[in-house]
């Protein structure tokens, strides 16, 4: 009798490497997924904790934080070491609240020997780096940035933040300095629980914003989400002039030139700049982000910056009564066409009204 071969032939290799390609294909979205879905989670747990912080704060002093505030000093001090200019973010003052009390510590008492008074130097001054290492302006902390951002994944930046204080729906003149907006946070000024006439579940105190960084791989030109587009007009009486301005330079969720755009959102967590810790809720999250200056090194004074995130179809959102949501990027706007005031209802729909505090709309499901 002649024996007969017990391999396989080259048919049935082919159809069993086919059906692994297949379960490989339907695998590896699922578990891309479950990262995704992991990298959410973690990033909801950092707003907690910027949502217990928020809320031991005001136990302690029966406010929240301001956005940006501090100490004034004369601009005589070219290094900037001889106060914080006012431009402290509020992030500082949280850090005690956040278990890094002695970072806090270090950064109030400053460093008279090298001529940094208390209450710490101007937050682009260096001080931190070069200048002082025990400064701790630019320390990196770990759950102050989101895993899903690929910009944070540098290990050469320090001082970044993911997440950015509510400065509401008010576009005015120069509202990068402006001590009264209809959001939860302003410059120099506090709200506390009393202030949120619209109720803590229906305000929002802050929201993922993603950092701008332009010099890593595949970051030629910034994506939308990343990018500040400049000196582009008429936003404080129409925010939609905004996304006009955007629609001839992007193409496939990118800037096709990054000549008009700047990046500082995320730079530097101590800055209170708008641009470096804030956003508003007027243009949906992931849109493009506006300022009315130039591309040079001037900080926007008026501002429109978007809440921005790298989650599939919106952006995490911390709440005032310090619950998380997730808002979609197809959230209501109403119409961008027209500006708003100080105190009056929000004319930018669902996603404007919880950005305000003391609005007196009616917010629904989002």
């Amino acid at each position: 009798m002649q024996r007969r071969s017990r391999g396989f032939t080259l048919i049935e290799l082919l159809v069993v490497i086919a059906i692994i390609a297949v379960l490989i294909a339907l695998l590896l979205p699922a578990v891309q997924q479950a990262r995704e879905a992991a990298r959410r989670t973690q990033c909801k747990n950092h707003l907690k904790q910027f949502g217990l912080a928020l809320h031991n704060y005001h136990d302690v002093f029966g406010m929240f934080v301001y956005a940006k505030g501090g100490t004034s000093a004369p601009l005589g001090n070219a290094s900037r070491l001889d106060g914080n200019y006012n431009r402290r973010s509020g992030v500082v003052s949280l850090l005690p609240f956040m278990d890094q009390a002695p970072l806090y510590q270090r950064i109030e008492a400053g460093n008279p020997a090298l001529g940094v008074v208390a209450g710490g130097a101007a937050p682009w001054s260096g001080w931190g780096t070069s200048v002082d290492v025990g400064g701790g302006y630019n320390q990196r902390i770990p759950f102050f940035n989101c895993p899903t951002d690929p910009g944070i994944a540098s290990t050469t930046l320090k001082g970044t933040i993911s997440y950015a204080f509510s400065m509401g729906d008010y576009l005015g003149a120069s509202n990068r300095d402006l001590t009264t907006t209809n959001g939860l946070f302003a410059a120099n000024t506090t709200y506390g629980t009393r202030d949120i006439v619209d109720g803590t579940s229906n305000t929002m105190a802050f929201s993922e914003r993603v950092q701008a960084n332009f010099g890593i791989a595949g970051k030629s030109t910034p994506d939308v989400r990343e990018g500040t587009l400049t000196s582009v007009a008429g936003i404080t009486t129409s925010p939609g002039a905004c996304l006009a301005a955007a629609a001839p330079i992007t193409a496939g969720g990118r800037y096709t030139t990054g000549a008009a755009v700047k990046g500082r959102f995320s730079s530097t967590w101590c800055d209170g700049q708008p641009e470096n810790v804030s956003f508003y809720s007027v243009l949906a999250p992931n849109s493009v982000s506006c300022i009315s200056d130039n591309n040079g090194n001037s900080d926007g004074a008026v501002n429109l910056l978007s809440a921005s995130s790298f989650h599939t179809g919106g952006v995490t959102v911390l709440m005032a009564d310090g619950s998380v949501r997730f808002v979609s990027n197809n959230i209501d706007t109403g119409n961008l066409g027209v500006a708003t005031t100080l105190g009056g209802k929000s004319p930018y729909g669902v996603w404007g009204a919880i950005g305000t505090r003391n609005g007196g709309e009616t917010v629904g499901d989002f």
